[in-house]
């Protein structure tokens, strides 16, 4: 499930992803969300919190997400994924080079310093 996240930095965007992410997450909540800023900004902020039990993605959410973040490859400028130390957080240690945007990982208990970096 995702949650969205308020009182953000202007151009910013957030989630908070618990359990399992489904294809209805993306096409109910990220998706509408990321076009909303899309209208008043070309690249957007992206604040992601994966909660403590966040699990991942269902069958077909993963491809999914693959499909919609090709399409938005180039509308990210700054990435700040948040979750304890563990496979999640390590997977976007290794994929920070691989996309045209900055991206950086944060703790749990670094919240607010990822909000100060992306409204930086």
């Amino acid at each position: 499930m995702l949650t969205p996240i308020d009182n953000l930095p202007t151009g910013a965007i957030g989630f908070v992803a618990n359990g399992k992410i489904t294809s209805d997450d993306r096409h109910g909540v990220f998706e509408p969300t990321m076009n909303k800023a899309l209208e008043t900004t070309e690249r957007v902020r992206l604040l992601y919190i994966a909660g403590r039990d966040f699990r991942g993605y269902e069958h077909g959410a993963a491809y999914d997400e693959a499909v919609f973040g090709s399409r938005h490859f180039r509308h990210f400028e700054k990435i700040a994924f948040v979750s304890d130390e563990g496979p999640f957080h390590r997977a976007v240690v290794a994929m920070t080079g691989l996309v045209p945007a900055s991206v950086m990982v944060f703790t749990r208990h670094q919240i607010a310093e990822a909000k100060a970096w992306l409204a930086g």
